[in-house]
């Protein structure tokens, strides 16, 4: 017989099972203490346990007089910096992970946008890497990357799971720095609505090429955001 799950990991679950499938999008109020011990069949401290656990992790928030509400995740940088998603999510607390959904190595006219960006022939080898990024375990955005072969001519694909920069840094030692960005707001294709489980919401796609101290290109990432779980502030550099 199994172990039983306590009543207040089941509402936990059950809230962050609705805010993955979209069911409840940021800002919708979440059920009342009252309303979850009548649902769950369950003690109001309990109820209470649940929604501060959530609360503590940032996925809530709650307003003495006014009830709990679905939070969103809002990374703040200066104009000038890089940083992974990774150490964006570490910034403010949350844990970082990646899905891997598909890899596969093709010629750069296969893939022209990205070889445009990487500066690479057509008949060039590049890494494609397809990945959900998650935090606290809650999916939040579909990555592509591209990386050229000639500078990465093997990778181990149980490092996608984790930090590619780490894996790239600590492997090739190789120095990184950033490029511009393009943002732009999108809806999801039908693939993309399956991989995030989401309906027809905006995504925040971010793109950028991104280059070693020495000037080469390195690496070229599009990054769907869920519009409604994510968002970026921009700061002037101190």
């Amino acid at each position: 017989m199994g172990k039983q799950i306590a009543k207040y990991k089941e509402i936990e679950h059950d809230i962050l099972t609705q805010i993955q499938n979209g069911k409840l999008q940021t800002g919708d109020q979440i059920l009342t203490e009252n309303e979850l011990c009548s649902r769950y069949q369950v003690s109001r401290m309990t109820a209470r346990k649940a929604l501060d656990l959530l609360s503590s992790k940032g996925i809530l928030t709650r307003t003495p007089g006014k009830g709990t509400f679905v939070n969103s995740i809002q990374i703040t940088k200066t104009s000038n910096e890089t940083r992974s998603y990774s150490n964006d999510m570490r910034s403010i607390g949350k844990v970082p992970g990646s899905i891997l959904v598909s890899y596969q190595v093709r010629r750069g006219a296969d893939v022209p946008e990205a070889a445009e960006a990487l500066n690479i022939a057509p008949e060039e080898l590049v890494h494609c890497i397809e990945r959900i990024r998650t935090a606290d375990g809650i999916k939040m955005a579909l990555s592509y990357t591209y990386l050229p072969c000639s500078l990465f001519p093997s990778f181990d694909l149980r490092m996608l799971e984790g930090s590619l920069y780490s894996y790239i840094s600590q492997q090739y030692e190789l120095d990184m720095t950033g490029g511009d960005k393009t943002i732009s707001a999108l809806l999801p294709t039908p693939h993309q609505k399956q991989m995030l489980e989401i309906g027809d919401e905006p995504l925040l796609m971010i793109s950028h090429p991104g280059y070693l101290k020495d000037g080469r290109r390195f690496e070229y990432s599009e990054t769907y955001y869920i519009g409604s779980r994510f968002s970026y502030r921009y700061e002037r550099p101190k």
